[in-house]
Parts: C-alpha cells; structure tokens; sequence
C-alpha cells in the first residue's frame, strides 16, 4: 500500500500507526493462533471505521493509515474503539501520528514514508507501554523517552521494531507472486491458508520460531566461546547516546534504522536456509513474525533444517521448532500440540540438550532435559512477575496436563508445587 501510495504527486502525508500488546493476547487467549486472531479482529475494527479517506495495510503486527496531506488523525473514533476493545476484555493498544514530507520519485518517497513508519511505529509502542502519555506526535512522544526509558529498554525498543520490507533498490531483491513481500523467496501467509484449507491427512505438523532474536540465545562456538548478540545488542552504544542527550533523534533513527535493515536481511537469510533444506520433504510458509509453519514428511528432515539455520547465524539468532503428527485428531489438534512442543524447545534453550532445537509431540523427555525444565521454570517462579521470560511459565501452567505426558515421574513431581501453586492464567489444555 506505501509503495501504490507514493506513486502519487502529494507533496505532503500523514501516517498514524496502531500497534498492539500482542504477546499479552496470545497469552490470554492460551493459543497462538487464537491470540493472533484477537489482534487482527481488532486491527481490521479500527481500520474500518477510521474513514474512506486513510489507507489502512499491515506493516508487519501493525495497523498503518496514511493520508495524503497534512491532517489531524480522528481521535475521537481511535480512543472510542480502542477504549471499546478494552472494556470487552480484547486487546490493549497504543497509538501514534506523524507527518511526512514528500518528494523525489516514486521509489525515493516509498523509502520516505517506510522509514517514518519504523520511528511512528516506536511511538506507538511506547503509548502502549505508557498510556498516560499525553501527546500524540511522534516526535514529541519520543523526545519523552530519555526520562522513561534504562538504556537496555531503549535498545529494545530501537531493535524491537520493523523496519522496510526487504525488495527496494538497495538489494535488488522482490517477493514473487504467493512470496511474503517481507521476506522474497519465502511462501506467504496467504498461500499458507490455501493450504491449510485441505491439508494432508498425514505427516507432520511444523511450527518453528526464532527465540529471543533481541537479546540473542547462548551459543557455544567450537573454540568454546560462548556467543550472544542479539538486535538489541548492536543499539546499545546508540540507545546510550540518545539516552543520554548526545545524539538528536533524527541521527538515532537513521543510524538504527540501517541496523535494522542488516538484521532483516540475517532473517531472511536464516529462515530461507531452513525452508531451502525442508523442501526435499514438505513446504514452509512465513506465518509467523519470525517464524514458519507448515507440513513435513520427516522429523529428522526438519532437525537438519533448523540445525543448518542456527549453524549459519550462531549467537545472532536461533530457531526451535514444534511438530506433531496429522492423524484422526484433526488438524487444529495438531497445531495446538505443535506449539506446546514449540513451547519445549524455548524452555529448552541455550542448554545442550538436543530438543532446544526440535521437539516432537508425545516424545518424552530424558531424565537431563527434564532436570533442565526443573530448573528453568522454578526459576521464573521463584523470581516472580516481571522477570524477563515469565511468560514461558504461564504457558508452562496452561499446559501442565502436557508436560505430565511429557516428564518423568520424578521431574513432575518436583515441579508440582508451581503446576499446583494456582497462579495459572488461563485454562489447561487437555
């Protein structure tokens, strides 16, 4: 939609991006599909009714409006259908607007507006985060970050957020038809769906994710070192300057911005190494944020495929994988036991053991792993709400009847006091 946009003659937009708490509905909803669901109900709600006018598109999980000229976004229709969401127990969001100035060619104004939408879409994020934030302006929002943001929550936030869909002139690279326009080379959402339409009756059900891509998962290189870089990382020395006043925002953005586009790149590159090494025996698609979803006829296929991914991006990004097979259960059974074993490999991950990287549903896991699962989820428990990764215990609470299939007998019952300790959020599946 920005790229049909630009190729018009206005010399001035404005873009209003919404985003969402969207790790919070998946959790709530207690299935990830049911969660992303939520969202885009949501999303698709307040696109609709924004008016005829705006332009609404997806911009990775965010809603983006633009408008030719320069306006004052409908505030009244935004906080009415936001605060309606919320009072229904849907979904929280924030909100932001910026205004952008045009010119050059079509390709030099697509460029314009893509890079406006990575600093409004940061905004956003931190109206969500901070609801008593007044202004609206971007710009204005973000000059507010220095005195509410530690500099490792400011290079999340730099690192945490999209940038352009990889394709402009730059790489010389384009998504095909049926291609993700986000990741070229990789099958879309949309064929995903024809395809899940009427899906095999057998094999094996994938779900895969990068974990942790801000902050990295430890990875030990042969020579012993052990290696973490994830996109946060690489903005810590630039969140530090703009934290501490040395660096205007406009020089952050640039500067992030192209570090984004680097990492965007390492993604594709990571995710279309796996689908290359799994089409010899099934077909992936580009479902999730940063991972995949689709159909294999091989367990040990799809371990090669991740092993070769996370071999080629060590330290920077490391995907795990969920599968479970098709059968009588149906497919939407499947799917939920796909991303419970999903669940395993994250528990799982930056240890040794060999289902950090795959895990198939109603394998059970060694005495080992099993200690390791112990000790990561007692962990989170005992350090509480707000530790960073806690919400891997509330699927783990969600989920307990699973694990019980899952455990030894031993490791079960050392964790039954949090599985018993009622703090569960939701619903078990059984």
């Amino acid at each position: 939609m920005l790229a049909h946009f630009a190729q018009g003659d206005d010399r001035q937009a404005t873009m209003v991006v919404v985003t969402s708490a969207l790790r919070a509905s998946v959790e709530d909803s207690g299935d990830h599909e049911a969660g992303l669901e939520r969202v885009r109900h949501s999303l698709n709600t307040i696109g609709r009714n924004f008016g005829a006018e705006w332009n609404p598109s997806y911009y990775g999980k965010d809603l983006v409006l633009v408008r030719a000229g320069k306006h004052s976004p409908p505030v009244g229709v935004i906080t009415g259908l936001l605060g309606a969401e919320h009072a229904g127990g849907g979904v929280r969001h924030g909100w932001a607007v910026g205004h952008i100035s045009l010119a050059g060619d079509s390709n030099a104004r697509r460029e314009r507006l893509l890079r406006a939408c990575y600093g409004i879409s940061m905004a956003a994020r931190m109206r969500r985060d901070w609801p008593d934030l007044q202004s609206s302006r971007a710009d204005e929002v973000l000059g507010q970050a220095p005195g509410l943001l530690s500099v490792r929550k400011g290079a999340s936030l730099l690192a945490g957020v999209l940038v352009r869909p990889l394709g402009s002139q730059e790489t010389g690279l384009g998504a095909g038809p049926e291609e993700d326009p986000r990741f070229p080379g990789l099958q879309s959402a949309d064929a995903w769906r024809a395809f899940s339409a009427a899906p095999p009756q057998r094999g094996l059900y994938v779900v895969s994710d990068v974990h942790d891509i801000e902050w990295g998962t430890p990875c030990l290189r042969r020579c012993g070192v052990r290696l973490t870089e994830g996109n946060a990382h690489q903005m810590l020395p630039l969140a530090t300057m703009w934290l501490n006043g040395h660096l205007p925002l406009e020089d952050v953005l640039r500067r992030a911005y192209r570090l984004r586009v680097g990492r965007e790149s390492l993604l594709l590159g990571h995710l279309r190494t796996m689908s290359d090494a799994a089409a010899a025996g099934g077909a992936l698609f580009a479902t999730l944020g940063d991972g995949l979803s689709g159909i294999v006829s091989d367990a040990a296929l799809l371990r090669t495929a991740v092993t070769t991914a996370n071999d080629w991006t060590a330290g920077q990004m490391h995907s795990g994988a969920g599968l479970a097979r098709l059968g009588e259960a149906g497919f939407g059974t499947a799917r939920r036991h796909a991303h419970f074993s999903l669940h395993v490999t994250k528990t799982l991950k930056g240890t040794a053991h060999r289902e950090r990287i795959l895990h198939v549903f109603g394998e059970p896991l060694s005495v080992d792993a099993a200690g390791s699962v112990v000790e990561f989820l007692s962990g989170l428990w005992k350090a509480g709400p707000g530790t960073p990764g806690f919400h891997h215990l509330a699927h783990a609470l969600r989920w307990r009847g699973w694990w019980h299939m899952h455990l030894p007998s031993g490791a079960y019952a050392r964790l039954s006091l949090i599985f018993d300790s009622g703090h569960d959020s939701g619903a078990a599946h059984t």
